[in-house]
């Protein structure tokens, strides 16, 4: 029996080959894993029906009223301690907020009313206002007044755009991914344009995840919602329960961000 000698080259020309080969194969893999997550654009009559089940949703909260707690905290954010909360809501923009520490001594109340809101601080005897689609910050408390009216924007299952013709509707196999621009405007009158991405559950058409983006992709806030229940519609006894999440968390993802979490301990909705 025979053996060959290999020189070296050879063996090393071998030896490249099959890393070659190995790296094509864990690149196809990573393409075949990509590949499971690939969204495609639905039909018109898909993105029709889920943009419509999303505004009735909507739609069918007139009122709104919760028990929560709120826990705020971020670098630029001048709170940091869990708070006791009640909302309530009309909609279709109203909505008031009362924030309370232990021995429910009062911390915060909040008041929006359309575009414009208004943040009382009774310690400090202190008024904070601004526009809730505006891009200016002129106060610490602007960051995490902002970050709360996303998270409850996503509670009432408002989203960005959606009354528009612009909204494009991708789906896979787990979520409907709705793409869409939403235009924000300061004091100065200037304007700039913000990507929301939303994430919807297939079955069940409840909203998972909101995303905002600037222009050059960079993610600026996202929401989180979690643990949906059903709520039970006191407008009417025919109707049927709404779903809502009971756990909601906004966080800011620049450089000094922060993050606000709600979580609700009940709601009344459409109440007389």
């Amino acid at each position: 029996m025979s053996s060959r000698r290999l020189c070296p080259s050879y063996v090393r020309a071998i030896l490249l080959r099959r890393c070659l080969g190995l790296l094509l194969l864990l690149l196809l893999t990573g393409c075949a894993g990509f590949s499971q997550r690939h969204f495609i654009p639905v039909d018109e009559g898909t993105s029709r029906e889920v943009l419509d089940r999303l505004r009735q949703k909507e739609a069918s909260i007139s009122t709104l009223k919760g028990l929560f707690q709120v826990s705020i905290s971020g670098a630029g954010i001048p709170l940091s301690q869990d708070l006791n909360g009640i909302l309530a809501y009309r909609q279709p923009n109203q909505v008031h907020l009362k924030g309370y520490v232990r021995l429910g001594v009062p911390v915060l109340d909040f008041h929006r009313e359309g575009n414009h809101y208004e943040l009382f601080l009774p310690a400090e005897g202190k008024m904070v206002s601004g526009q809730v689609n505006g891009t200016r910050q002129d106060s610490e408390w602007d960051q995490a007044v902002l970050l709360s009216l996303r998270a409850l924007d996503a509670v009432l299952g408002k989203i960005a755009g959606l009354s528009g013709s612009d909204a494009q509707v991708l789906r896979d196999d787990q979520f409907f991914r709705i793409d869409q621009m939403m235009a924000s405007r300061d004091e100065s009158e200037s304007s700039s344009e913000v990507w929301v991405r939303t994430w919807v559950d297939v079955p069940t058409l409840e909203v998972r995840s909101i995303e905002y983006f600037q222009p050059a992709d960079d993610l600026v806030v996202s929401v989180k919602c979690e643990d949906y229940r059903a709520v039970k519609n006191k407008q009417s006894g025919e109707d049927p329960p709404v779903r809502l999440p009971f756990s909601v968390r906004a966080t800011d993802h620049r450089l000094m961000g922060g993050t606000v979490t709600l979580n609700f301990r009940e709601f009344i909705l459409n109440a007389a």
